[in-house]
Protein backbone atom coordinates (compact mmCIF):
# COMPACT_ATOMS: atom_id res chain seq x y z
CA UNK A 1 0.00 0.00 0.00
CA UNK A 2 1.53 3.23 -0.90
CA UNK A 3 2.20 5.70 1.82
CA UNK A 4 -0.07 8.96 2.21
CA UNK A 5 2.01 11.82 4.42
CA UNK A 6 -0.97 13.90 4.89
CA UNK A 7 -3.20 10.75 6.12
CA UNK A 8 0.02 10.16 8.43
CA UNK A 9 -0.19 14.11 9.66
CA UNK A 10 -3.80 13.81 10.05
CA UNK A 11 -3.80 10.90 12.21
CA UNK A 12 -0.84 11.85 14.26
CA UNK A 13 -1.76 15.85 14.86
CA UNK A 14 -5.80 16.34 14.08
CA UNK A 15 -6.62 12.72 15.93
CA UNK A 16 -3.25 12.83 18.47
CA UNK A 17 -2.87 9.35 18.07
CA UNK A 18 0.59 8.16 19.02
CA UNK A 19 3.17 6.40 16.05
CA UNK A 20 2.07 2.80 17.06
CA UNK A 21 -2.03 3.47 17.28
CA UNK A 22 -1.30 5.11 13.92
CA UNK A 23 0.57 2.01 12.27
CA UNK A 24 -2.75 -0.11 14.11
CA UNK A 25 -4.79 2.07 11.83
CA UNK A 26 -2.65 2.15 8.71
CA UNK A 27 -3.28 -2.24 8.95
CA UNK A 28 -6.99 -1.71 8.52
CA UNK A 29 -6.66 0.50 5.54
CA UNK A 30 -7.76 -0.66 2.32
CA UNK A 31 -6.24 0.97 -0.89
CA UNK A 32 -8.33 1.96 -3.61
CA UNK A 33 -8.23 3.33 -6.96
CA UNK A 34 -10.79 4.74 -8.94
CA UNK A 35 -11.64 5.95 -12.58
CA UNK A 36 -13.13 9.58 -13.28
CA UNK A 37 -16.94 9.02 -13.05
CA UNK A 38 -16.53 5.48 -11.00
CA UNK A 39 -18.94 5.34 -7.94
CA UNK A 40 -17.63 4.75 -4.68
CA UNK A 41 -21.46 4.72 -3.16
CA UNK A 42 -24.37 4.28 -4.99
CA UNK A 43 -28.13 5.42 -4.43
CA UNK A 44 -29.52 2.23 -2.03
CA UNK A 45 -26.00 1.16 -0.93
CA UNK A 46 -25.39 0.96 3.35
CA UNK A 47 -22.45 3.33 3.25
CA UNK A 48 -20.37 0.91 5.62
CA UNK A 49 -17.10 2.44 5.54
CA UNK A 50 -15.28 6.28 5.85
CA UNK A 51 -12.70 7.19 3.24
CA UNK A 52 -9.33 9.43 2.53
CA UNK A 53 -8.81 11.15 -0.60
CA UNK A 54 -5.19 10.38 -1.39
CA UNK A 55 -5.38 11.87 -4.39
CA UNK A 56 -7.57 13.30 -6.68
CA UNK A 57 -11.86 14.64 -5.89
CA UNK A 58 -15.04 12.88 -5.43
CA UNK A 59 -18.70 15.07 -5.12
CA UNK A 60 -21.43 13.53 -3.20
CA UNK A 61 -25.34 13.89 -4.82
CA UNK A 62 -28.46 12.84 -5.67
CA UNK A 63 -30.73 12.90 -8.22
CA UNK A 64 -34.20 15.48 -7.93
CA UNK A 65 -37.71 14.52 -9.31
CA UNK A 66 -36.11 15.63 -12.60
CA UNK A 67 -33.48 13.22 -12.89
CA UNK A 68 -30.91 16.22 -12.21
CA UNK A 69 -27.74 15.91 -10.10
CA UNK A 70 -28.11 18.24 -6.97
CA UNK A 71 -24.51 18.35 -5.38
CA UNK A 72 -24.63 17.48 -1.67
CA UNK A 73 -21.07 17.37 -0.64
CA UNK A 74 -17.26 18.14 -2.86
CA UNK A 75 -14.36 16.69 -1.57
CA UNK A 76 -10.85 17.49 -2.12
CA UNK A 77 -7.61 15.65 -2.20
CA UNK A 78 -6.72 15.03 1.79
CA UNK A 79 -10.38 15.34 2.86
CA UNK A 80 -12.58 12.84 4.18
CA UNK A 81 -15.69 11.57 2.76
CA UNK A 82 -18.63 9.06 3.95
CA UNK A 83 -22.61 9.15 3.26
CA UNK A 84 -22.72 10.57 7.32
CA UNK A 85 -27.07 9.47 7.63
CA UNK A 86 -26.42 6.06 6.13
CA UNK A 87 -23.26 4.91 8.12
CA UNK A 88 -24.74 6.36 11.19
CA UNK A 89 -28.51 4.38 10.67
CA UNK A 90 -27.21 1.60 8.77
CA UNK A 91 -29.61 2.47 6.35
CA UNK A 92 -29.60 3.02 2.48
CA UNK A 93 -28.31 5.85 1.04
CA UNK A 94 -29.83 8.37 -1.18
CA UNK A 95 -26.83 9.58 -2.08
CA UNK A 96 -24.10 8.76 -4.42
CA UNK A 97 -20.51 9.41 -4.36
CA UNK A 98 -18.06 9.97 -7.34
CA UNK A 99 -15.01 10.18 -8.41
CA UNK A 100 -14.74 13.64 -9.90
CA UNK A 101 -11.33 12.53 -11.36
CA UNK A 102 -9.03 9.94 -11.59
CA UNK A 103 -8.28 9.72 -8.05
CA UNK A 104 -6.89 6.95 -5.07
CA UNK A 105 -8.49 6.60 -1.35
CA UNK A 106 -7.80 4.88 1.73
CA UNK A 107 -10.95 3.13 3.14
CA UNK A 108 -11.65 2.31 6.91
CA UNK A 109 -14.70 0.21 7.31
CA UNK A 110 -17.05 0.17 10.21
CA UNK A 111 -15.58 -2.85 11.37
CA UNK A 112 -11.92 -1.93 11.33
CA UNK A 113 -12.76 1.39 13.19
CA UNK A 114 -14.97 -1.31 16.03
CA UNK A 115 -11.79 -3.00 15.99
CA UNK A 116 -9.65 -0.34 16.32
CA UNK A 117 -11.61 0.88 19.35
CA UNK A 118 -11.52 -2.66 21.09
CA UNK A 119 -7.76 -2.16 21.30
CA UNK A 120 -7.76 1.33 22.52
CA UNK A 121 -9.90 4.10 23.78
CA UNK A 122 -7.87 6.40 21.87
CA UNK A 123 -9.12 5.50 18.40
CA UNK A 124 -12.90 7.05 19.91
CA UNK A 125 -10.92 10.19 18.14
CA UNK A 126 -11.45 8.93 14.89
CA UNK A 127 -14.96 10.08 15.64
CA UNK A 128 -13.84 13.56 14.66
CA UNK A 129 -14.12 12.41 10.82
CA UNK A 130 -18.03 11.90 11.48
CA UNK A 131 -18.24 15.39 13.53
CA UNK A 132 -16.29 16.87 10.32
CA UNK A 133 -18.68 15.25 7.43
CA UNK A 134 -21.61 16.70 9.60
CA UNK A 135 -20.46 20.24 9.32
CA UNK A 136 -21.30 20.85 5.57
CA UNK A 137 -25.23 19.95 7.12
CA UNK A 138 -24.66 22.28 9.43
CA UNK A 139 -23.66 25.12 7.30
CA UNK A 140 -25.39 24.72 4.27
CA UNK A 141 -28.86 23.27 5.59
CA UNK A 142 -29.23 25.94 7.35
CA UNK A 143 -30.51 29.61 6.84
CA UNK A 144 -27.17 31.22 5.87
CA UNK A 145 -26.85 33.56 3.47
CA UNK A 146 -25.28 33.08 -0.27
CA UNK A 147 -22.49 35.63 0.46
CA UNK A 148 -22.04 33.78 4.35
CA UNK A 149 -21.95 30.40 2.04
CA UNK A 150 -19.47 31.47 -0.76
CA UNK A 151 -17.18 32.71 2.28
CA UNK A 152 -16.91 30.25 4.13
CA UNK A 153 -15.43 28.20 0.90
CA UNK A 154 -13.17 30.66 0.24
CA UNK A 155 -11.74 31.29 3.85
CA UNK A 156 -11.89 27.58 4.74
CA UNK A 157 -11.98 25.28 1.62
CA UNK A 158 -10.53 27.49 -1.07
CA UNK A 159 -9.27 24.19 -3.26
CA UNK A 160 -13.10 23.25 -4.02
CA UNK A 161 -13.24 26.85 -6.17
CA UNK A 162 -9.83 25.35 -8.14
CA UNK A 163 -10.93 22.33 -8.53
CA UNK A 164 -14.71 22.21 -9.24
CA UNK A 165 -16.89 24.08 -12.04
CA UNK A 166 -18.90 26.98 -10.92
CA UNK A 167 -21.75 25.40 -12.13
CA UNK A 168 -21.11 22.47 -9.09
CA UNK A 169 -20.03 24.80 -6.71
CA UNK A 170 -23.70 26.46 -6.84
CA UNK A 171 -25.70 23.18 -6.80
CA UNK A 172 -23.61 22.56 -3.75
CA UNK A 173 -24.03 26.03 -1.88
CA UNK A 174 -27.85 25.62 -2.73
CA UNK A 175 -27.90 28.56 -5.09
CA UNK A 176 -28.48 29.06 -8.75
CA UNK A 177 -24.96 29.53 -10.81
CA UNK A 178 -26.35 33.05 -11.89
CA UNK A 179 -26.60 33.74 -7.54
CA UNK A 180 -22.56 32.50 -7.92
CA UNK A 181 -21.49 34.62 -10.25
CA UNK A 182 -23.38 37.95 -8.79
CA UNK A 183 -21.69 37.31 -4.88
CA UNK A 184 -18.48 36.37 -6.80
CA UNK A 185 -18.39 39.64 -8.14
CA UNK A 186 -19.84 41.29 -4.58
CA UNK A 187 -16.85 39.66 -2.82
CA UNK A 188 -13.71 39.07 -5.48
Amino acid sequence: MPESNSLQNYLTQSINLTKRETDFVKNKLKYLELKKGDSLLNIGDVCSSVYFINTGSFYQYHLDEDFNIKVIDLYPKEDWMLNHRSFISRKPSQNSIEAFEDSTVFELSMESIHELIAISQSFLRLGKILDMANNRLELFDNNKSADEKYRYILTQKPMLIQKFPLAMIASYLKISPETLSRVRKRIN
